[in-house]
């Protein structure tokens, strides 16, 4: 049977569309997770910035105490009191930014390693799925070729059994004209 075939065809066609589909999918997903990456990269900057902007105010803010101490005689008790509540107040927003950004690295940490789960079980499902579409091929194949071959077999003893009635009403038929002739 040759393999230019309309089942051939269309087996090839379903396995292509499968294919494509697969690639189509993990394309996706590793769009995802550069634009993770992308993400992360960004925190990071972003995380870089907020900590050089606590800076900047907490120096601001000690300057600002600085000149009120140097400048306002017996204000150094109050002075220490507001700086001891602005370092617990900074350290509070330096841990809650470190927090944060931990907690963003690993969610996106766990989403890529869920991600690479996904795609790696994808690719078991799918090479279960081509070796099911190759089989069913293959029966189906071999399903069409035995029913032609049966096809063909009935048909040539289909012919011999018309070729023997045919014989055999030749032979009646002269038999009746002999039987017509004798008389």
């Amino acid at each position: 049977m040759s393999q230019e075939n309309p089942i051939n065809t269309v087996f090839e066609l379903q396995r292509q569309t499968l294919q494509q589909s697969q690639q189509a999918l993990e394309q996706s997903i590793e769009f995802q997770k550069r634009l993770n990456e992308a993400i992360t990269s960004g925190m990071e900057g972003q995380a870089d910035a907020q900590q050089r902007s606590v800076e900047v105010t907490q120096s601001a803010m000690e300057n600002y105490l600085d000149t009120i101490e140097s400048n306002v005689p017996g204000s150094e008790s109050g002075v220490a009191q507001i700086r001891e509540a602005m370092e617990e107040q900074f350290s509070a927003v330096e841990e809650a930014q470190a927090e944060a950004q931990e907690m963003a690295q690993e969610g996106l940490d766990e989403y890529e390693n869920l991600s690479e789960q996904y795609l790696d079980a994808l690719g078991e499902q799918m090479q279960m799925l081509q070796d099911a579409h190759e089989d069913m091929e293959t029966q189906t194949q071999e399903f069409v070729d035995d029913t032609e071959e049966r096809l063909e077999t009935l048909h040539e003893e289909a012919n011999e059994q018309v070729q023997e009635q045919i014989e055999q009403l030749q032979d009646q038929m002269a038999d009746l004209r002999s039987q017509v002739t004798d008389e």
